[in-house]
């Protein structure tokens, strides 16, 4: 009941044309209450507050950012492995949105692969290109195309991405994410799918179990503000259908737990 208020407000907001200023506000006093960490136990610089609220859009808590950050790694490796091939034998890896690094970073161990990340934000670019030197950092248009020529990657995982685009941004680039994966490469993405059911309106919850996708505030898409929900059949047969071997898998721990469904996917070896 909460998070639908929070919507309604958030909607009211937007028809005011106060939204964002009201989110800046948010933005500035969930930074203002966050501690500061110069140096993570991985010996890698820590994001400031502000570029870390930006990433994970409800906290700018260090621990929190870190944690959740290497649960996600953890479980990319072991959805990845099972798949095959295993990270370590891949030879290009790309983090599409990586924000300020909260996955990427905890890439650094792994010998083999060069690891790329790309990110709608010049800031936070900026900020990997000069604190993360492993990664090789670009910046992608709101819109297709992606910096990359075609075939580049084994591998490509987009967290929480779809959550905040509206269905024609999903569609363009889940056809580029195929043009840059080579031939059987693996393509992982999240979405915000049944565990968040809940903060859905009576009328969304109907769209939502009957496989349609619901968007809430789509005129911010690329921005936090605009929020998607994926039916699991949604991402599925329509998102996800142009891959082969869709296979869901859980982002999270019991102990640490993603509220986002994440999905693995196959291109397969024949497909343009």
């Amino acid at each position: 009941m909460r998070q639908q208020t929070r919507s309604r407000i958030a909607n009211g907001l937007e028809r005011t044309r106060l939204l964002c200023p009201a989110e800046r506000l948010r933005e500035r006093w969930l930074t203002m209450r966050a501690r500061e960490d110069h140096l993570a136990f991985d010996g890698l610089p820590v994001p400031p507050a502000r570029l870390r609220l930006l990433v994970d859009g409800r906290s700018g808590d260090a621990s929190r950012f870190l944690s959740i950050g290497r649960r996600m790694n953890d479980s990319i490796r072991e959805a990845v492995t099972v798949a095959g091939p295993a990270p370590e034998e891949m030879r290009a890896i790309l983090d599409f949105g990586v924000g300020c690094g909260r996955v990427a970073r905890h890439w650094a161990d792994l010998d083999g692969p060069e690891i790329h990340g790309c990110d709608y934000n010049p800031e936070l670019v900026d900020w990997c290109r000069d604190k993360l030197p492993f990664l090789r950092t670009s910046q992608n248009p709101l819109l297709p195309p992606a910096p990359y020529v075609s075939g580049s990657f084994d591998l490509i995982y987009a967290l929480s991405v779809f959550s905040h685009l509206d269905e024609t941004l999903q569609a363009a680039w889940i056809a580029e994410f195929r043009r840059m994966l080579r031939p059987g490469g693996l393509l992982v993405i999240s979405v915000l799918g049944e565990a968040m059911r809940a903060r859905l309106t009576p009328e969304e919850r109907a769209r939502f179990d009957r496989g349609e996708l619901v968007l809430q505030r789509p005129a911010q898409a690329g921005r936090n503000l605009c929020t998607a929900y994926h039916p699991p059949v949604y991402a599925e047969r329509k998102l996800l259908a142009g891959f082969s071997e869709v296979t869901p898998f859980d982002l999270g721990a019991p102990d640490l737990p993603v509220l986002q469904d994440a999905y693995l996917a196959r291109r397969s070896p024949g497909a343009i």
